[in-house]
């Protein structure tokens, strides 16, 4: 299926050069309500003397810097001012608990991967930079922007669409982090496509996000989109959502923010803090949403329909609720459920659809299985279903792969030759078409097969993360073979024909022998009600005890690893503060 491509300028730099920085305003929303507000003119101005001050340290066309940072006016302006110089950037990841000798090493990893030519480092991480000079220069950030402002400001590169605007490394939820390489044409198009798929112009007022910039929907989404239109800006960096989540939606309504994005597990979270909030609170205002995002994990019906209940009483309109597909190697938006329909389901006969690959609209007495529809390929992006053998394209409603095409789409992996233009690229996802939107079943990698049929895991997580005492998003369910479960794990249930069903989940109640046996009883009580598997393997965690990559998703394969290993335990401490609540 295709979209129809538009017409736009070929790169960033000619965006911003165009509209100048822009009269809207860039805010940053730090920790003890410290705000730092500054106009996208001003932003542009220091990024274009900061670009002077690069050239000096042998920044331009063909450089590759490295950016660690937090979310803040000096990263952004880094941002820019690198790609007015005319080099990429790649931004390194904050660390998700500690900066200990493990993502020291990953840094360097990452580093020597990319070949980055020099390495900008800022708080709060500033006293790493001996730790990375080894495998790069290294220089300060915030005092690379502030010494900026005595420089004159330098004529802009101008790249081609083809030269390398971001070595994005995609986050290692399923594999090693890789790098993906975005051109400036590939950054281009997708924005484009952003505008024309959620009406921009027409209800992107001020955009408001939480999420990292070194993850593609934080990156482009909320940074460089509003960078290149000039329009409102307001962040918030992660580690203050995971201190207190609830202060998302406090800002959203102090700063009457109309566009907001976040994976399903910040909506579980704020449904419950929304719930706790006394019935006649009405100082929680949400009116002012136009688009509200749910994506980069899977969506789960139940908890965004109760998000969508429990906002409405602050003044939400349901209909403003979207879902999104996206993928780093799509540089990031792939398709959107429809503007303005709110959330929207198809729901399918589970036997049909984990038996013979057919999603069957649900007609009979079994429950069907509710799937979010994600909306037609963005204008022009190419969408297909393909057989997981022969690759040949499928019929609406016949599970399989799914694959992309299209102007963001990259034509390969940093290191590896690139694919010809235009090719398709499979995606890692199981899915369908249904009336031309995109339906996504699974991660094929994290497909269980169990009692004679495919088991999606998130389905099984769904239902676990329903039981009372489990932490919102705190589920990995995964398989394990027969001679991997131990004496400290509770076993129940029978053998299942193939995988056996591994369920772990995190709650306070970890460390309360009984309480927690409790939890285990109810987590499998619940699967084995109402999806007819018997997990034999529930673990109980600490909260943050689970592995999460540095965009806060839940690593089921680490998990898995960890199992496998003998180091995921119930008795286990958590490895200290998660980057994700």
């Amino acid at each position: 299926m295709t979209s129809t491509a538009s017409t736009d300028p070929a790169t960033v730099v000619d965006l911003v050069a165009q509209r100048r920085g822009g009269r809207g305003t860039l805010t940053v929303l730090g920790g003890d309500a410290v705000v730092r507000s500054v106009t996208w003119a001003a932003v542009h101005d220091r990024a274009r003397r900061l670009m002077t001050l690069l050239r000096g340290h042998g920044v331009g066309p063909g450089s590759r810097v490295g950016l660690l940072a937090d979310t803040g006016v000096g990263l952004v302006t880094a941002i820019q001012g690198v790609w007015l110089s005319g080099a990429a950037v790649t931004i390194l990841p904050m660390p998700v608990r500690r900066a200990d000798a493990a993502y020291v090493a990953h840094l360097r990893r990452t580093i020597a991967d990319g070949r980055l030519g020099l390495v900008l480092v800022g708080v709060p991480l500033a006293g790493l930079r001996p730790e990375l000079a080894a495998a790069a220069p290294t220089a300060d950030l915030d005092a690379a922007v502030a010494d900026a402002a005595v420089y004159e400001p330098a004529t802009p590169a101008t790249p081609a669409p083809d030269d390398l605007a971001v070595l994005q490394y995609t986050s290692g939820s399923t594999r090693q982090p890789r790098g993906v390489p975005v051109t400036h044409g590939n950054l281009a198009a997708n924005l484009a496509s952003i505008r024309v798929a959620t009406r921009h112009a027409e209800v992107h007022g001020c955009l408001l996000s939480w999420l990292p910039l070194y993850h593609d929907m934080g990156l482009v989404g909320f940074a460089v989109l509003p960078m290149s239109c000039g329009c409102p800006l307001v962040l918030q960096p992660p580690a203050v959502f995971a201190t207190r989540p609830l202060g998302w939606l406090e800002a959203v309504a102090a700063y009457r923010a109309t566009a907001t994005a976040a994976p399903n597990f910040a909506w579980g979270l704020a449904t419950r803090l929304l719930d706790a909030l006394p019935r006649h609170d009405t100082g929680l205002r949400l009116d002012s949403l136009r688009f509200a995002l749910t994506g980069g994990e899977p969506v789960d019906p139940v908890l965004m329909t109760r998000f969508a209940a429990a906002a409405r009483r602050h003044g939400l309109d349901p209909s403003v609720l979207t879902c999104g597909y996206g993928l780093a190697e799509a540089t990031l938006a792939v398709s959107f459920s429809r503007p303005g329909a709110g959330l929207e389901f198809d729901v399918v006969d589970p036997d049909e659809l984990e038996l013979r690959g057919y999603a069957v609209p649900a007609d009979g007495p079994r429950p069907g299985r509710a799937l979010a529809r994600l909306g037609p390929p963005v204008p022009g992006c190419r969408l297909r279903v393909v057989h997981r053998v022969t690759g040949r394209p499928l019929g609406e409603r016949r599970v399989g792969h799914v694959e992309v095409a299209g102007a963001s789409v990259v034509r390969g992996y940093w290191g590896e030759p690139p694919a010809p233009p235009g090719g398709w690229r499979a995606t890692g996802d199981l899915g369908y078409l249904a009336d031309g939107e995109l339906v996504v079943c699974g991660r094929e990698k994290d497909v269980l097969f169990a009692a004679g049929r495919n088991v999606y895991p998130q389905d099984v997580e769904a239902v676990a993360g329903e039981v009372p005492g489990v932490r919102p998003g705190g589920v990995a369910a995964f398989a394990v073979p027969d001679d991997a479960v131990g004496s400290g794990h509770r076993l129940a249930g029978d053998r299942l024909a193939g995988d056996r069903l591994a369920v772990a989940v995190e709650s306070r109640a970890w460390s309360d022998g009984p309480t927690a046996a409790a939890v285990r009883s109810a987590v499998t009580a619940a699967v084995a009600a109402e999806l007819g598997l018997t997990p034999t393997v529930v673990a109980v965690l600490a909260p943050g005890r689970l592995g999460r990559t540095s965009s806060g998703k839940l690593q089921r394969a680490e998990t898995r690893r960890q199992f496998l290993a003998g180091e995921l335990e119930p008795e286990s401490p958590p490895a200290g503060p998660a980057g994700a609540p």
